[in-house]
């Protein structure tokens, strides 16, 4: 028999939020989902499904957000199960394997609308990483990726118009909301956390010493970190190890910097467009490596190479980085002119976007050529097509950025000092094209990450004086912030993400091969109830990744509810009848216990 309205179940507000708690790493696991996916079926038809999430201890958010989705489907007869893994292991499990249905976790920064060119291009769909991690193949979509990366100015942003509606239709992925980045910081021993964004690493560069504190004395920098895998790993290309780059951007440096949503020279003395399809780049004088080596226009043109084929030509099939193609991919070819000069080759590329290939980071060749061979890891499937220099931890980093590293220690501390041979270190004025706020000597002698094994505990530190600031963004719940607004000395720094969270489907499978069911699901989130509840306040929900920018169009603004997929429910509760009715409008069917089934 069907049921009715009043006696289907409803998730309250309560229900969800208290469930957090119970949430850890001893949830199942991705081998056992899948042989309960096999064998714990109602009928050989059911939808049975499992959403891969982080646990509560280290994405609360992601898991709630998760447990929403997970008791909707199965509210409206969705056999669903919550697996949550090891933020390294779902990266792996995601990003390298493609081992999932769907999964909960926030996105990458998106700062420019090329970046859902590797999102989403089909040619990207059988590549590891954040290279179309949903399986995703539209002849459309590709058509528009290729038109945006090709125009300018009112005609780009048109372009990027169409392009975000199409996603939007046929929801590859369902943005979700973007969350607010907290931090807490100190005032007693330096001052400035204003000045820039502290999502960026470089504003700690910017940061001065407060007037009653020895400006003469060595005084390290201290940040609390609720995040230990960055004291695993500091190779950039890693991406289940490097969602964000709260260090390698500080370690590694590009040709070009994105700065306060600038693009500003920092390598690069000065760049120039030879005609429609040659980028020529002059390098800064005496660049070094942190290891002493000369950095040449060779290291910037293998950069470019590696980033294509990380094998170096040494696997029949290309193995590109994980990270930074929607960029590198840009450039067809590389080569040195002379020491300080490179040559890129970008066709059928726009100079607004052109220049942008200009931002991904350096590698110094003499390092990187001897991680070209394939590896043999485990855990990673299918590793003959993976390179070590994807899974090469690189603790003992050698970039040429402002901040070299001095130690790490795994699980406690990262150490990192100023690098004396880099360039900014010339003075403030001498790079007219550079904020004079990030050249000079820093204000600290070291810089100390210190892992800790949660955001209360981060808090308390910088409450008690122990660490200057949070490195990582605070979970917004009212007891944290609380700690945050009574302690003395101590300031709240709130910043709107660049990183919204998603639902990412495995369009490869069955039943998310059907962009009508992906729509479906995804009218089984209440968004704003995840802002307001979920976020506690802290974020706003979004309709795509770049809601509430200059390329969101009107038609695509998040009022009241979402403008393409609005929830089937109020106030964070789902109406089942009405999303089953739903289901049954697109051709879906439920069986005589309101399961649903596919044929």
């Amino acid at each position: 028999m069907g049921t009715t309205q009043d006696d289907g179940p409803k998730i309250t507000r309560r229900q969800l939020l208290g469930g957090a708690a119970a949430l850890s790493l001893g949830s199942t696991s991705g081998c056992v989902q899948r042989i309960r996916s096999i064998l714990n079926r109602d009928s050989p038809s059911a939808v049975s499904l499992s959403v891969t999430a982080p646990p509560a201890d280290a994405d609360r958010m992601a898991t709630l957000l998760a447990r929403h989705l997970v008791e909707n489907l199965e509210a409206v007869g969705v056999n669903a199960t919550l697996n949550v893994l090891p933020e390294t292991e779902l990266y792996r499990e995601v990003l390298l394997n493609g081992n999932f249905e769907l999964f909960v976790a926030q996105m990458p920064p998106m700062e420019d609308p090329q970046a859902l060119s590797a999102l989403l291009h089909s040619v990207y769909a059988s590549e590891p990483g954040w290279q179309n991690p949903y399986h995703y193949a539209d002849i459309g979509l590709d058509e528009l990726l290729a038109r945006q990366r090709a125009e300018s100015g009112d005609q780009r942003r048109q372009v990027v118009a169409e392009t975000l509606d199409h996603v939007c239709q046929t929801q590859p992925f369902t943005t979700v909301a973007f969350p607010d980045e907290i931090r807490a910081a100190r005032t007693d021993n330096f001052r400035g956390w204003e000045r820039h964004e502290l999502q960026d690493p470089l504003s700690y560069l910017t940061l001065d010493r407060a007037p009653a504190v020895s400006q003469t004395d060595q005084l390290p920098l201290k940040l609390a970190v609720a995040d230990s895998r960055m004291s695993q790993n500091l190779n950039p290309l890693s991406v289940e190890y490097r969602q964000m780059n709260p260090v390698t951007d500080l370690l590694y440096d590009p040709l070009v910097r994105r700065i306060d949503g600038e693009l500003i020279p920092w390598l690069a003395a000065d760049y120039e467009f030879r005609d429609s399809n040659t980028l020529r780049v002059s390098l800064r004088p005496g660049l070094r490596w942190h290891d002493g080596t000369s950095l040449t226009a060779n290291d910037a043109a293998f950069t470019y190479r590696f980033l294509a084929d990380t094998s170096l030509g040494k696997i029949t099939q290309t193995v590109p980085a994980p990270r930074f193609q929607a960029w590198s991919r840009l450039v067809s070819d590389a080569h040195a002119v002379d020491d300080t000069t490179v040559e890129l080759t970008i066709p059928d590329t726009s100079q607004e976007v052109a220049k942008q290939a200009l931002t991904v980071p350096l590698f110094p060749e003499h390092i990187w050529r001897e991680l070209s061979d394939p590896a043999d890891i485990q855990g990673i499937e299918g590793s003959n097509n993976i390179t070590n220099a994807i899974i090469y931890a690189n603790t003992d980093a050698v970039g040429s950025g402002p901040l070299v590293v001095e130690s790490v220690s795994s699980g406690e501390e990262v150490v990192l000092r100023p690098f004396e041979d880099h360039f900014l270190q010339r003075g403030a004025g001498l790079f007219e094209e550079i904020p004079a706020a990030f050249a000079g000597q820093p204000a600290f002698d070291r810089l100390q990450l210190i892992m800790l094994p949660s955001n209360e505990t981060a808090v308390n530190q910088v409450a008690q004086g122990d660490v200057d600031a949070t490195a990582t963004s605070v979970d917004p719940r009212e007891p944290v912030i609380r700690r945050i607004v009574d302690a003395s000395g101590v300031s709240q720094f709130t910043e709107r993400s660049h990183s919204p969270y998603q639902i990412g489907f495995n369009t490869g499978t069955t039943p998310f091969s059907n962009p009508y069911f992906r729509r479906l699901v995804a009218r089984l989130v209440d968004k704003q109830y995840v802002a307001d509840e979920i976020f506690e306040g802290y974020g706003s929900p979004a309709a795509n990744p770049f809601s509430k920018t200059r390329w969101n169009p009107d038609s695509l603004a998040f009022g009241p509810e979402d403008p393409v997929v609005p929830f089937m429910g109020t106030d964070g509760e789902l109406d089942v009848e009405t999303a089953r009715a739903a289901f049954r409008e697109r051709g879906f069917e439920f069986d005589e216990n309101d399961t649903l089934i596919i044929r």
